[in-house]
């Protein structure tokens, strides 16, 4: 069952998962606000990035004893709230974030975000620009996030615990090529808390992360060759577990902050943008945030394998659940 279960996640992830490659439309209103309208429309993408980074699986607040070994494999699953899905680009023309750009139509002000495609017949503003007339690029219902992750944790000296943990690669070119790591320690606190100590089933523990992910996605400027969306992101932070662990299942909460940030380039060279010409490797906006984090989650074992799942909302909902064989605890 587990197995099929797995099955089913990875189709879905390589299924889904569709990077948006039409975001160099922008281009065609010039480079300052080609930057100002892909923050706009590729936000959602960035904070389910955001939450893959800090997806660190931690489903027990229990520290392995020394040597003691957990093999885990498991699925992050963020997915965008539907007030993300649009942006008023009139608000952003009113505000004066957009610089020589006026609405040929001001009927129709709302425009997608990579999380929502219109269908055809629905319109999307008509910006004028340079003299030319153009539609604004379409979204790509790119609304959810599913990152498949390996990982390995190892109980050292001093009631403290390392994992690391590898997001499996994506080589599909439509879906570009994405891959993250991850760091983590995990310390127990219980034999600093005398209630916790003389109460098997409680525990508690500081975990803290670091995560590094990149994507590359290729797209194409006016049919030109050689061009390339790229994300380079990072992540830490860390906060309190609290549990409670029994030999067949347990239940734990978590509360944390974290910082992010996320880094998008149009690397390659662009010629023909209006007044700008030919740029090269133009970064589009880099987006950092630092949030409160808060989970719950709960796990079965079976023998020498614990069945896990848990629910965070940090800047957006996320679910995460996986399987762990853990020997020598």
């Amino acid at each position: 069952m587990t197995k099929y279960i797995s099955t089913i996640l990875f189709l879905l992830y390589f299924g889904n998962v569709i990077a948006q490659k039409d975001v160099t439309g922008f281009l065609n209103y010039g480079l300052s606000n080609a930057k100002v309208l892909s923050e706009k429309y590729l936000m959602p993408q960035s904070k389910m990035v955001s939450s893959a980074l800090i997806a660190d699986f931690q489903s027990t607040a229990r520290v392995k004893h020394l040597g003691g070994v957990d093999l885990k494999i498991g699925v992050n699953y963020a997915f965008v709230p539907t007030a993300d899905y649009l942006f008023n680009v009139e608000d952003m023309i009113s505000g004066g974030l957009l610089t020589g750009i006026t609405l040929a139509d001001g009927s129709v002000v709302k425009a997608p975000t990579v999380a929502k495609r219109f269908l055809q017949g629905q319109s999307r503003p008509q910006m004028n620009y340079n003299g030319e007339i153009t539609e604004m690029p379409n979204g790509s219902d790119y609304s959810s996030m599913l990152s498949p992750i390996v990982g390995l944790s190892v109980g050292l000296s001093l009631n403290t615990e390392i994992g690391f943990s590898y997001m499996l690669p994506n080589g599909d070119d439509n879906s570009g090529n994405a891959k993250m790591y991850s760091i983590n320690l995990k310390h127990s606190l219980k034999n600093y808390l005398p209630f916790i100590r003389r109460t098997p089933f409680l525990q508690m523990a500081l975990a803290g992360s670091y995560s590094k992910y990149r994507s590359t996605t290729d797209v194409s400027y006016n049919e030109q060759t050689g061009q390339e969306l790229t994300i380079d992101a990072s992540g830490y932070g860390g906060g309190l577990l609290v549990g409670m662990d029994f030999p067949v299942f347990g239940f734990t909460g978590k509360v944390g902050y974290y910082m992010t940030q996320n880094t998008f380039t149009l690397d390659g060279t662009y010629t023909g943008i209006p007044v700008d010409g030919t740029v090269e490797s133009p970064e589009l906006f880099t987006n950092e945030e630092g949030f409160i984090n808060f989970g719950v989650g709960m796990f079965f074992r079976i023998y020498h394998f614990r069945l896990s799942a848990n629910y965070s909302y940090g800047l957006y909902s996320a679910l995460n659940a996986g399987i762990a064989y853990e020997f020598g605890n």
